[in-house]
């Protein structure tokens, strides 16, 4: 009788370490899907937070473009652009247009080019 007993000890723990080996299985199984579920949902909050962003940048940019239209729409605002931009008057008004002219590259008078330098002399007075 003590035998039996060994042989019905013995079946069960070659059934034990089956269910052991699939609990490990089964828990590998749950712990990967548990790390994969928890990198998803942090990239899904990052993604919002870059969302979060992108809103509250163009919120902003909305507001300043409300402002410029309500600029726009003001009657100084088109006087100043007619006058400026599109060279109108008003009536009774001359316009005067005036021409930019070419700078100078020396500062030195026609006279002073006339007269012939020495080198040094020039020199001297580019470096002054």
């Amino acid at each position: 009788m003590i035998q039996a007993k060994r042989a019905r000890v013995k079946e069960g723990i070659k059934g034990g370490k089956r269910l052991k080996l699939l609990a490990l299985g089964v828990g590998i199984y749950l712990s990967w899907t548990l790390g994969n579920g928890v990198l998803e949902l942090r990239l899904a909050y990052r993604r919002i937070d870059e969302a979060r962003q992108i809103l509250a940048m163009e919120q902003s940019r909305g507001e300043e473009l409300k402002r410029k239209w309500a600029e726009i729409q003001t009657p100084e605002y088109l006087e100043k652009v007619a006058r400026n931009d599109l060279n109108m008057q008003k009536e009774g008004e001359t316009v005067v247009v005036i021409e930019k002219t070419q700078k100078l590259k020396n500062s030195r008078t026609q006279e002073q080019e006339d007269v012939d330098e020495q080198n040094w002399e020039r020199w001297w007075n580019l470096v002054r």
